[in-house]
């Protein structure tokens, strides 16, 4: 893992939601950077921005004030088609819902950001079908998500969210909705795939288990960040 090469700088960031005379001010001034490489864990309680923070630097959303950059570029200068293609190229995400596309099966569904792209389908099906068989789902690739249990959807996310080969994979609560075991195979995976590709991770979450593990730990409170430490490496 790179020690000098920030991949996201964050300064600066509030975002308020003004709903006719009420203004929430959800983000009130966050500054923080990621090197590339790097597992970072966003934990906070329920209702202080973690998802607002990561939609935002995910370039989901836009925020009020501050500024952004990713990869060394200023996304908040983009324009909406602009910022699509950059977001497409760069970005990857996994959700607490998977969102896969019920109707497809789990290699049309790791293909669709290259799809979305314009690239060839025997280029796709070769680069999804690899990726299928590194978080363990070879063997499913012709599945579709009903056939599927919830880690091996979970799983068939992550390979998605690696499909167009990203700088940055943003994660919201990906293990909340799935039991012990298969959380903790989770975990594993995005750890080994972040050593093994040098890839970064931003992660929200209330586990523990997962936050004790990461790199680095950005604690939110009342959209501030109220403690950030690097977690020790044994």
């Amino acid at each position: 893992m790179s020690s000098d090469n920030i991949i996201l700088s964050v300064r600066g960031l509030q975002k308020v939601y003004q709903s006719g005379r009420n203004r929430v001010h959800v983000l009130k001034g966050i500054d923080f950077d990621v090197t590339e490489g790097q597992i970072v864990a966003l934990i906070g309680p329920s209702g202080v921005g973690k998802s607002t923070l990561l939609n935002i630097v995910g370039t989901l959303d836009r925020p009020t004030q501050g500024n952004l950059r990713i990869a060394d570029t200023d996304v908040l200068e983009f324009d909406e088609p602009g910022l699509a293609r950059f977001r497409n190229e760069t970005i990857g995400f996994v959700f607490q819902f998977h969102h896969l596309l019920p109707e497809f099966t789990a290699i049309e569904n790791v293909m669709m950001p290259g799809l979305i792209a314009g690239r060839s389908k025997a280029q796709l099906w070769q680069r999804a079908h690899g990726l299928l068989k590194e978080v363990g789902l070879e063997h499913r690739i012709e599945h579709r998500p009903g056939e599927l249990s919830g880690g091996e959807m979970q799983r068939v996310a992550v390979a998605r969210a690696l499909m167009n080969n990203p700088r940055i994979v943003f994660a919201d609560e990906p293990s909340g909705n799935l039991d012990i075991s298969a959380s903790k195979a989770l975990h594993d995976l995005l750890w080994n795939l972040s050593r093994k590709h040098n890839r970064t991770f931003i992660i929200v979450t209330h586990n523990n288990e997962l936050a004790r593990e990461a790199d680095k730990v950005l604690d939110i409170f009342d959209g501030r960040i109220k403690n950030e430490h690097m977690n020790q490496v044994i």
